[in-house]
């Protein structure tokens, strides 16, 4: 609950004193890795949701949960197979294939990425940020129409998207300078 809050030190906190009084409790070791990759300490987290999974090896928010750590890390292999793992435990997940399209996109196979940010789309329709980084992807290889498509549906979804809508306006600028034939 403090990490909802902004509280990432009282959060802390509290996972430690859970792990003190259960010291084989995964959720909290993942709970604090969660905390720990708030405050930016990826090595922390890893640590944390290795010991998640030792003790409770299918807990799906620690692959989740070691998969941005590792992804904030530039770990792109590592974050996607954790994220894969995340997906296979929990196909119905949006945000974990969401989570994957970014690890894709940052090693620079746009193809699957899109595949995942469409993933993600399909389970939640109506997920303003998976139509973003899909259009990102769109935009990346050079499929400006596609990107726009793209960007115009995270916009209706979420009007005050200002990331959708200055991507929109990059997509609009390259559309406007194709050679006319």
């Amino acid at each position: 609950m403090r990490r909802t809050k902004g509280d990432t030190a009282g959060a802390i906190a509290d996972h430690n004193e859970a792990l003190r009084l259960k010291p084989d409790f995964a959720e909290a070791f993942c709970g604090r890795g969660n905390a720990r990759y708030d405050i930016g300490d990826s090595a922390g987290a890893i640590a944390d949701h290795n010991q998640a999974l030792r003790l409770k090896p299918d807990l799906v928010e620690a692959f989740n949960g070691r998969g941005l750590a590792h992804y904030n890390k530039g770990e792109m292999d590592d974050a996607i197979a954790d994220f894969s793992e995340a997906i296979r435990l929990q196909p119905h997940s949006a945000v974990k294939f969401n989570n994957r399209g970014l690890a894709h996109y940052n090693k620079g196979n746009m193809d699957n990425a899109i595949a995942d940010y469409s993933e993600a789309i399909r389970l939640q329709p109506d997920y303003a940020f998976a139509f973003n980084n899909r259009g990102v992807a769109h935009n990346a290889k050079g499929d400006y129409d596609g990107a726009l498509q793209d960007y115009n549906e995270a916009i209706r979804l979420q009007p005050d998207y200002a990331l959708a809508l200055n991507n929109r306006e990059r997509a609009l600028k390259a559309i406007a300078s194709r050679p006319k034939s």
